[in-house]
């Protein structure tokens, strides 16, 4: 690992940030204002937390039912092993993780696994993005870094979400675009690469159906918004004394910050934007 250019890399980029961050927030009103902390408020704030999970859960459910039906409570221990995993690894690695244990375990395709989880990872994006137009018109956006936050994350996901469903509106184009860039694959390889993309584009495919295009969508937003209810909890414990749209931008800046391939859990880029 320590060899590796990408792990440099991230570690980088987090250094970069966690500098920011110190030169915004000063190291001692930082510890004082730990000092001052209520923490009894961890309790109903973690609470909080796990129903959030659990709404992710049942979205996770709903994706994965092309790839093999599960239910939201067989998912959540795979879902928690994924959260830990990319608080500990670099650049979100938990996402595969998640998908190669559960994979593992319940004998499932852990490419189609691994789509399902690609498209949770784009709703959450166009819900953040959302929520941080939404939380900014009512709060302000006098800020520049978080002007340039909402732009950079705003066409980011718009032109993920475009080319998305441009790319698999069509099962069969999908396929063939794929194979045709799996060509360049040694011989040996392609035909194994070709029925892992298959898989692929199957579970990407999962939000085809307005049924199931409601209910992630739903279940989006749902989770988001009681995330910020775990922050606005835990912002009790500091008697920070702001409304719920300061939580909601709070939580779409830091979490649309962490996009960026960092070192550890999004070390750096989430507490500069936080």
């Amino acid at each position: 690992m320590l060899r590796s250019v990408r792990f440099w890399a991230s570690f980088a980029i987090s250094v970069v940030f966690i500098a920011l961050f110190l030169r915004a927030t000063h190291p001692r009103d930082l510890g004082h204002a730990l000092q001052q902390g209520d923490y009894t408020w961890l309790i109903p704030g973690t609470a909080v937390l796990f129903v959030a999970i659990s709404a992710r859960c049942v979205r996770w459910s709903v994706l994965m039912r092309p790839v093999a039906p599960m239910s939201p409570q067989r998912l959540f221990p795979y879902a928690i092993i994924g959260y830990m995993a990319n608080n500990l690894l670099p650049a979100r690695a938990g996402e595969v993780v998640r998908a190669y244990v559960l994979g593992d375990r319940e004998g499932v395709s852990k490419m189609g696994t691994f789509g399902t989880i690609a498209v949770e990872r784009l709703f959450d994006g166009c819900t953040l993005v959302l929520m941080l137009l939404v939380a900014g018109s009512i709060v302000g956006f006098e800020d520049s870094k978080l002007q340039a936050i909402a732009w950079v994350s705003t066409i980011f996901f718009i032109a993920a979400l475009v080319g998305f469903y441009v790319l698999t509106l069509n099962e069969a184009r999908a396929k063939r675009v794929i194979h045709f860039f799996l060509r360049v694959l040694p011989a040996r390889f392609e035909q194994m690469a070709e029925e892992i993309a298959d898989s692929l584009v199957e579970s990407l495919r999962s939000v085809h159906d307005a049924r199931s295009l409601s209910l992630v969508t739903l279940f989006s937003v749902a989770a988001w918004t009681i995330e910020a209810g775990a922050y606005a909890v835990i912002g009790q414990g500091f008697d920070l004394g702001v409304s719920f749209a300061h939580y909601c931008l709070l939580l779409s800046a830091a979490n649309l910050a962490i996009i960026i391939p960092t070192f550890f859990g999004g070390t750096g880029p989430f507490e500069w934007a936080a």
